[in-house]
C-alpha cells in the first residue's frame, strides 16, 4: 500500500516538533518494540509522537486547506492554471487529479498518523505502570485513530483498516485491500467509543497537558460521525452531553475571539474542543497564513495570497452576522504603516479570509496558531440538525440559535422542518467556513453539484475610499475584479457526482496493485 518510508519501525523518530508542554519530549531515533515500551514515560512518549503525526505539513496543514479549497465554493485562486498547485483551489474536475502533490502527500502522511497510533495502542497496553494512565493514554491513541480515519474516509471513501503497527519493509505484506466505508466508519465508531469511557474531562487535564484528546472530544467527534451516518438519536445525545459537559465549555463572547491575533491567546479556549497544538512550533509549523494572507501584505512571513475569497460567498453574509467581520478582511494597514488598503485596492481585489491573519508577524517568532479541529459552535449545530431530523424542533431552535445569538442575528422560528434543516446546513457553512471542512459540508449536505453554477455569480459590494465615502469602481476596476472570481467557461469547470470523494493517488496504486481506484478517475 506505501512503501516503507511511511510505514517503519515505530514511526516515533518524528520531525521533533514540540507543540505545547506534553510535546516537549519527542524521539529522535528509530527504536526497537523490545527495548523501548518499558515504562510510563515511554508510553507518554510514544502517544506524543502520535500527537506529532498530526503536525507534519502534509498532513494537517495540507488537508485542512485542501478541504477549504479545493471543490469548495468559497474561495478561488490567484494562481494560474499553468501551476501545480492551482488544480488545488479550483472548484473543478482538474482539481481531483489522479495524483497532484498535495493528494500524494496527504495519502502518505495520513498512514504514517495511523502507523503511530496503532504502536501505542498495541504496546502500551503490556507496560506495568498506573491502570488510568495506561487507558488514558490507550484512549488518546484510539482517539487519534479514529480522527484519522475519518478525515481518511470523508476524502477517499472505503481505505484499508489497518490496526496493527506495520513494522515490516517487505512490500507485499503492506499491499492490502481496501475496505468498505461502512466498516470504516464502524471501526471509528468502536474507537471513539472506547475512547470516551477512558479520557479524562477536559477540565481534569492538567496545565501542562492542555490540548490532549479529552473525554469531551471523543464525544463530540462522535456526535459529527453520527451525523454524517444520519444516527439522530445517538448523534444527539452525544453532542449533548458535550454541550452539559462539566468541563464549563462555552461560546467566546465574539466570533472574533477564536481567532489568533498574534500571542496566541485564541488557542485552547472556553469554546475548543480539540485542536491540532501548533503554538511554540518552530516557524511556519503550517502554512495557512502564507496562503490566506493577501498577498505582499506584509502579514506573516510569505504572504503569498495563493487563496483569495469568492466574492458569491462573500455576499451569504449579512452585515448585521459578526462573522462575516471575523471571516473577512476588507481592509488593512499598507506595508508602510501610513494608510489602508481597502479590498478593491488590492493586487487582486477581493475580499480575503481573516480567520488567519498574523498582524504582528509571530510566525517568525517560532508561533503559529491551532488548527480548530471541533468547536462547541460545531457540536451545537451537531445537537440542532440531530434534533431537527429525530423531531425534536423545540431543542433544534435551542442549539442553532444559540450560536446565531453569538453571531447577532435573529433566533430562527416557525419554519417547517425542511426549511430550518436548510437553515442549520447554512449556519455549518457559515460558522466553520475556511476550517477544513467546507468540502466535506458540501458534500454531506448534497450541495457540491448544485452551487456548482450559482457561485459563479456575485453582486459587488459597496466600495468605500479611506475616509468612509463611497468610491465608485471604473470599468477597468469591474474587469479586474472579475478576473479574480470563478470563470465557468474560462476554467472549463467540470464537476460530477464521482467528485464527491477523491481519487486515491496513481502513485499508491502503482506501488499496491490491491488498490483499487474510486469510480469516474
Amino acid at each position: 500500500m506505501k512503501n516503507y518510508k511511511y510505514i517503519m519501525l515505530l514511526c516515533l523518530a518524528v520531525l521533533a516538533t514540540a507543540c505545547s508542554d506534553f510535546l516537549d519530549e519527542i524521539p529522535k531515533d528509530s527504536i526497537s518494540p523490545a527495548n523501548f515500551y518499558n515504562n510510563a514515560e515511554d508510553a507518554i512518549v510514544a502517544v506524543n509522537g502520535a500527537y506529532a503525526a498530526l503536525n507534519v505539513n502534509d498532513y494537517y496543514s495540507r488537508y485542512w486547506m485542501t478541504s477549504s479549497a479545493l471543490a469548495s465554493d468559497n474561495c478561488f485562486t490567484r494562481l494560474s492554471n499553468t501551476s501545480d498547485r492551482a488544480p488545488l483551489v479550483q472548484l473543478n474536475d482538474a482539481g481531483m487529479l489522479v495524483s497532484p502533490r498535495y493528494n500524494i502527500a496527504i495519502w502518505g502522511a495520513v498512514w504514517q498518523a495511523i502507523n503511530r497510533a496503532n504502536a501505542v495502542i498495541d504496546h502500551v497496553p503490556g507496560i506495568d505502570m498506573d491502570l488510568t494512565l495506561r487507558d488514558r493514554i490507550v484512549g488518546e491513541a484510539k482517539f487519534l485513530r479514529a480522527l484519522t480515519y475519518f478525515n481518511m474516509v470523508r476524502r477517499w471513501g472505503g481505505v484499508p483498516l489497518i490496526l496493527s503497527e506495520t513494522s515490516t519493509s517487505n512490500i507485499s505484506e503492506l499491499q492490502v485491500s481496501r475496505n468498505t466505508a461502512d466498516e470504516v466508519y464502524a471501526q471509528i465508531i468502536a474507537d471513539l467509543t472506547d475512547a470516551m469511557g477512558d479520557l479524562p474531562n477536559i477540565g481534569d487535564y492538567s496545565s501542562n497537558d492542555v490540548g490532549r484528546a479529552s473525554k469531551e472530544a471523543a464525544q463530540g467527534l462522535l456526535a459529527k460521525v453520527q451525523l454524517y451516518r444520519k444516527d439522530w438519536t445517538n448523534a444527539k445525545t452525544n453532542a449533548e452531553a458535550v454541550i452539559n459537559s462539566p468541563s464549563g465549555l462555552d461560546l467566546m463572547p465574539d466570533p472574533a475571539d477564536n481567532w489568533w491575533t498574534g500571542n496566541g491567546d485564541r488557542d485552547n479556549n472556553q469554546e475548543s474542543v480539540f485542536e491540532v497544538q501548533y503554538n511554540g512550533v518552530s516557524p511556519q509549523g503550517h502554512q495557512l497564513g502564507n496562503n490566506y494572507e493577501p498577498n505582499n501584505s506584509t502579514y506573516g512571513p510569505g504572504h503569498w495570497g495563493t487563496i483569495i475569497g469568492s466574492l458569491w460567498w462573500y455576499n451569504q453574509f449579512n452585515d448585521m452576522d459578526k462573522r462575516k467581520a471575523a471571516t473577512w478582511l476588507t481592509e488593512y494597514p499598507a506595508p508602510s504603516g501610513d494608510s489602508t488598503i481597502q479590498w478593491h485596492e488590492n493586487t487582486y481585489p477581493v475580499p480575503h479570509i481573516n480567520k488567519y491573519r498574523d498582524p504582528f508577524n509571530k510566525v517568525s517568532d517560532g508561533m503559529a496558531y491551532n488548527l480548530k479541529v471541533l468547536r462547541l459552535a460545531d457540536v451545537l449545530l451537531v445537537a440542532a440538525e440531530a434534533s431537527n431530523e429525530s423531531g425534536k424542533e423545540e431543542d433544534a431552535y435551542t442549539y442553532v440559535n444559540r450560536v446565531r445569538r453569538r453571531a447577532n442575528l435573529p433566533d430562527l422560528e416557525g419554519l417547517t422542518q425542511a426549511q430550518l434543516r436548510d437553515s442549520i446546513y447554512l449556519e455549518f457553512r457559515k460558522e466553520l467556513c475556511y476550517e477544513g471542512q467546507d468540502y466535506e459540508e458540501l458534500v454531506r449536505q448534497g450541495k457540491l453539484i448544485t452551487n456548482k453554477t450559482a457561485y459563479a455569480t456575485y453582486t459587488i459590494p459597496t466600495m468605500y475610499n479611506d475616509d468612509g465615502s463611497v468610491f465608485t469602481p471604473g470599468q477597468a476596476l469591474l474587469d479586474r475584479i472579475a478576473q479574480y472570481q470563478p470563470r465557468l467557461v474560462e476554467y472549463n469547470y467540470e464537476l460530477d457526482d464521482y467528485n464527491t470523494i477523491f481519487p486515491i493517488p496513481q502513485t499508491a496504486i502503482d506501488k499496491n496493485p490491491n488498490l483499487t481506484q474510486n469510480t469516474g478517475y
